[in-house]
């Protein structure tokens, strides 16, 4: 599981109450635009490393650690992020094989294929504008 999240201390606990409002929706469009971007990432080639058969057709595998090449459009189709309460959001790959090939995996034949991550790339690219968004809240400069 990977958490995303700014400590709130007791001194801080009047702004957080009057700007719950704001949170919420920082988090939230925050939440959106990482299941967006890890869904996107996906559906633009980052390049061909192995080719394999899929039906009648030749796909290329990703470069490992870069995000996977759209082969169904499954994947990225199925990365959602839900409120879970408050200003609690949860991000959920429906993918069966998203999180093997987010951190990589070892096949039945005991080969070892490596991680094509999406979802952490997506968390990192929007961790610093989240933390100065919901800082910038607490501080009341929002």
């Amino acid at each position: 599981m990977i958490r995303l999240g700014v400590d709130v201390r007791l001194y801080n606990l009047r702004r957080y109450q009057e700007n719950l409002d704001k949170l919420e929706i920082v988090v939230g469009s925050t939440a959106a635009n990482i299941a967006g971007d890890a869904a996107t990432s996906i559906e633009v080639s980052s390049g061909q490393w192995k080719p394999y058969q899929r039906g009648d057709k030749v796909h290329w595998s990703a470069p490992p650690g870069t995000p996977p090449n759209r082969d169904t459009g499954y994947l990225a189709n199925n990365i959602k992020a839900y409120r879970i309460n408050g200003s609690t959001y949860e991000i959920k790959v429906h993918a069966e094989y998203g999180i093997p090939l987010e951190i990589g995996h070892i096949t039945e034949a005991g080969h070892h294929v490596p991680a094509r991550p999406f979802l952490v790339p997506a968390v990192r690219r929007h961790e610093k504008a989240f933390i100065k968004a919901v800082r910038s809240i607490l501080y009341g400069r929002m």
